[in-house]
């Protein structure tokens, strides 16, 4: 049996065990470093190496970027707390809740590895303000450690990770923006071909489904380039231009027997798509497909939307890029969803459970209570950015226990027979490459990362040995006291996953059409909460997905919503018409000021429409089409905007629709 063969036999993932075993190496040259640099610390040096680990150069570089800027800006504020609040530990802890509680709001609200950075920035002015706590007279050499120690980390993991780390695979994003783009132009032919609509809905939301999942991988293909990012805002470009390609082609479908002039556009939809599949992205013009789809004068928006469809393709031509970034100024964007709600979860719970360890500390003078402050401000931070935090916790909480307990035994047991620091740095090797096993192991990879991270923090290599066993036991203890506070944190302040992030995510939309019914919008604003819909409507379909909730409609909900908004507009713009009836005018407010019920009774809203469209038609004015689609969209998917809290035993449809 081959080597890997025996490897997988034995539960160990072979490519992430090469990783995990490389990065292993940098974190046991990064600690022998830092000690021969006689820095006080070495250990963080080594934590770094495996935090900023990445599997592309540019993830490792813009991470390692960020470690370095977020634990300088955390240790200068901690130094300035200890410096103000060193003789009131008492606004030592407020101040610390406070700037926490605001990095993690700003991390989460942010994302990516800014957001980390940030985030890094909180948690790292308490490790400076408390690892010290009872020496405030230590606490610039503290400070200037901690930097060092992270620069070392991060070098050593540049010098490492770049000679084994691969670039990011460009092509292959490029190919999978092609075979969307070609997908999409099928699908658009067959909606206009076919009025069989259950194949069509079903690739539909398996086309929205891969769109989510291009959009998920496309911060971290940014990541350390500034051409990989110009590359991430054309790929978002032509994935809103793909966007509306789908609404108008749900609009279009089975809606009338098809002339000979969508026959033709139908062709030419179908073979510009097999072009695409057969070709790259360089090679395929799309600029023959907008004048033939035009020549269908009953179908003009199909030709508009070719257009856009062509021009966003266009930016991604590789070599082209610098030269077209002007001309896309005019194209669909996705403008990125921002987690308010989750950030402001955010900043409280993570400042709560500083304040609440944090009182706890101050009333019991327990020595080791900074280590237990510490623990929770880092845990109820860096992980509130995670899907599940409470589920993740219990892996961290594994892992911290294998950590600690292989400290304290690599601590007692083996460290006492070194006579000097290279025999120090010698014998805890082995037990940073026993992490690398634990992280590529299937069984207990999700607990590796914090089984490395609670060993090298706990173990303080150096010479000659210090400390008690009693001391260090209370360490661990305290230690582990930090991710369960966190888990009790995550599961009674604001408790997260994926069920309740695309909830929230649901009643933000509902908020923005409830304030677009309120307030017209200029075209400025509406084309930017198009774009954001958009990205939205992409989010809640990856939070559908990860929450495992099949019955949830999230495509259709969010396209509907995108038809309740048309439909504002269609209110909003009726309305201002001179010459309005008073009888139409009187059903155009009533309908606008049903949305305020929408999330209690979407029924209502539905049927306000329904009279909205009747006496449009009845005047003779546009809009009733328009209206009687949101109608139908909401009835069908009331489900979609109803709130949780609502009565459930109300039924959502006061009458069947006509």
């Amino acid at each position: 049996m081959s080597a890997p063969g025996f490897l997988t036999r034995l539960g160990f993932d072979g490519p992430r065990l090469a990783f995990t075993f490389r990065t292993a190496i940098a974190s046991a040259l990064a600690l022998a470093v830092a000690a021969l640099l006689h820095i006080d610390n070495p250990q963080w040096a080594a934590m770094t190496v495996w935090v900023v680990a990445q599997p592309t150069r540019g993830q490792l570089l813009e991470k390692g970027a960020f470690r370095i800027i977020g634990t300088l800006t955390g240790a200068l504020v901690g130094v300035g707390l200890i410096l103000g609040c060193a003789d009131t530990p008492t606004l030592l802890v407020v101040g610390l809740a406070a700037w926490i509680g605001l990095c993690a709001g700003a991390g989460n609200l942010i994302g990516g590895f800014t957001g980390y950075g940030t985030i890094l920035a909180g948690y790292s002015a308490a490790m400076v303000a408390l690892v010290d706590f009872s020496h405030p007279d230590h606490i610039y050499g503290l400070a200037l450690d901690r930097v060092l120690t992270i620069c070392v980390g991060v070098a050593v993991s540049f010098a490492v990770g770049w000679l084994f780390t691969p670039a990011s695979a460009e092509s292959d994003l490029f190919g999978r923006a092609r075979r969307l783009t070609a997908r999409v132009l099928r699908h658009l032919a067959q909606g206009l071909d076919t009025a069989d609509m259950s194949p069509f809905f079903t690739e539909e939301r398996a086309i929205i489904s891969e769109m989510a999942a291009i959009d998920d991988a496309l911060d971290p293909h940014a990541a350390g380039s500034a051409r990989s990012r110009r590359v991430v805002r054309h790929i978002r470009t032509l994935m809103a231009a793909l966007l509306g390609a789908l609404v108008l082609a749900r609009g279009r479908a089975g809606t009338s027997p098809t002339p000979l002039q969508r026959e033709e556009g139908i062709a030419a939809l179908r073979a510009a798509a097999d072009a695409l599949d057969a070709s790259t992205p360089d090679t395929v013009p799309l600029a023959h497909l907008p004048p033939r789809l035009a020549r269908d004068r009953d179908d003009t928006g199909l030709a508009q939307v070719a257009e856009t469809l062509a021009r966003a393709y266009q930016t991604l031509q590789a070599p082209q890029l610098p030269a077209l970034e002007e001309d896309a100024d005019d194209l669909p964007q996705l403008l990125l969803h921002r987690d308010v709600v989750g950030a402001r979860a955010a900043t409280l719970r993570a400042a709560g459970a500083v304040l609440v360890v944090g009182a706890l500390w101050l009333a019991t003078g327990w020595t080791y209570g900074p280590f237990m402050l510490m623990g929770a401000a880092i845990m109820t931070s860096l992980f509130s950015t995670f899907d599940n935090p409470a589920l993740t916790m219990r892996f961290v909480l594994g892992g911290s226990v294998a950590g600690g307990l292989a400290a304290l035994a690599a601590r007692w047991l083996v460290l006492p027979h070194a006579g000097d620091l290279v025999q120090v740095i010698a014998l805890t090797v082995p037990f940073i490459l026993i992490g690398a096993l634990v992280m590529a192991h299937r069984r207990t990879m999700l607990a590796g990362m914090d089984y490395n991270m609670s060993l090298l923090l706990l173990l303080q290599p150096a010479f000659p040995l210090h400390g008690t066993v009693v001391g260090m036991a209370q360490m661990v203890f305290a230690m582990l006291l930090g991710p369960l506070i966190a888990m009790l944190a995550f599961r009674l302040a604001f408790p997260m996953d994926a069920r309740r992030r695309r909830a929230m995510l649901v009643g933000m939309m509902v908020n923005e059409l409830k304030a677009m019914a309120r307030a017209p919008l200029d075209a400025a604003a509406v084309a930017r909460w198009r774009a954001r819909l958009y990205h939205r409507l992409l989010r809640l379909v990856r939070w559908t997905e990860k929450s495992g909730d099949r019955d949830f409609a999230a495509v259709d909900g969010g396209l509907a919503a995108l038809a309740l908004g048309t439909a504002i507009r269609t209110l909003h713009a009726a309305s201002r018409e001179p010459d309005v009836p008073d009888s139409l005018a009187r059903a155009l407010h009533a309908a606008l000021a049903s949305f305020r019920l929408l999330p209690q009774d979407p029924g209502r809203v539905a049927d306000a429409l329904e009279r909205a469209a009747s006496r449009l038609a009845r005047n003779g004015r546009d809009g009733a089409d328009t209206l009687r689609r949101a109608d139908a969209a909401l009835r069908a998917n009331a489900g979609f905007f109803l709130d949780p809290n609502a009565a459930a035993a109300r039924p959502l449809m006061r009458r069947a629709p006509a």
